[in-house]
């Protein structure tokens, strides 16, 4: 019977002790209530970060803007080397039309002076 009377002494105990912590956990759950947070400065340095980000966003699409028109202008090749090139080509193609006129002119004289040496042999025979 003692066993069962220290027992109930202990159950006692821990009942108390169990209600008292619920009253604590009520009183702080009351004071956590009556906590008013002022989230207004929050807000308002919300508000200016999503301003900044978007001048900065802003900024950013001019730019992409202004080079995406630069690289729209530009081209592969720069008119002042396309200008060097042909010229280069005409000089060339030039040239080259000038000697193979000159290779038969040439020719031509040498068959000339063939057919003459060969008339000339021709008569002195």
């Amino acid at each position: 019977m003692k066993k069962l009377d220290d027992i109930m002494e202990l159950l006692t105990d821990e009942i108390n002790g169990f209600q008292n912590s619920i009253k604590k956990l009520e009183g702080l759950s009351k004071g956590l209530n009556e906590v008013k947070v002022d989230t207004s400065k929050l807000e308002y340095l919300l508000k200016e970060h999503l301003r900044h980000q978007e001048r900065v966003q802003s900024q950013n699409m001019k730019t992409l803007n202004h080079i995406d028109k630069k690289l729209k202008r530009t081209k592969l090749i720069p008119k002042w080397l396309l200008v060097l090139f042909l010229s280069v080509l005409i000089i060339l193609s030039m040239t080259i039309g000038y000697l193979s006129l000159q290779v038969v002119q040439s020719n031509k004289k040498e068959k000339a002076l063939a057919m003459k040496e060969r008339v000339e042999l021709q008569n002195q025979q």
